[in-house]
């Protein structure tokens, strides 16, 4: 199973252990990081070469976490330290309806984050001395609120229609009728 694991890279000197630790448990329980995140810990120059690239090295590694973060099965993200980068990966994760988990270090509660609200996103305390039973539980969660398959058919003229207002929202086809059937499920609860 591919999952999306970052964090914020600068001052995490405080959690870093625990990064290392969540990235080496996901691979003993067969998950694969298809975000380069160890890589970029253990290069103590990535973002200064990342800089020296200019806009065409920036826009790639953007492409690189957008794409990362829709190949995922779920995504997991270290949220201890604040980073505008990771809200912003948190976010376009659970547009794209990823079972999306966040961690953080106990009294370090990601308070923006946390207000968020979505069936996809869970949030997730874990102690210096409980790190592994809460990346199992939060693991079991995501598969819960995993998608699952639903395949209809529709006309030609409603598929054009559903295709030209996707596209103008910049979303999928199955985002645009997830969002129309939760604000009818909305507006009947009124």
């Amino acid at each position: 199973m591919k999952v999306f694991f970052s964090s914020p890279i600068q001052g995490i000197d405080s959690v870093e252990k625990y990064i290392r630790a969540v990235d080496s448990q996901l691979k003993d329980l067969g998950y694969r990081n298809i975000d380069n995140l160890i890589e970029r810990l253990n290069d103590d120059d990535y973002y200064e070469t990342l800089n020296k690239g200019g806009k065409k090295a920036h826009e790639d590694f953007f492409a690189k976490t957008i794409s990362g973060i829709k190949l995922a099965d779920l995504t997991m993200f270290e949220c201890t330290i604040p980073s505008l980068g990771i809200g912003f990966q948190v976010e376009k994760s659970i547009e794209y309806n990823k079972p999306t988990i966040v961690l953080y270090l106990k009294d370090n509660l990601p308070h923006f984050i946390s207000g968020i609200q979505s069936d996809k996103l869970l949030v997730f305390e874990y102690k210096t001395d409980n790190l592994n039973a809460v990346i199992t539980k939060a693991l079991i969660a995501a598969r819960q609120v995993t998608d699952k398959r639903f395949n209809f058919f529709i006309s030609p003229s409603l598929l054009t229609y559903l295709e030209e207002e996707s596209t103008k929202q910049g979303i999928t086809k199955s985002a645009f009728i997830r969002h129309l059937i939760l604000d009818h499920k909305k507006k009947k609860k009124s």
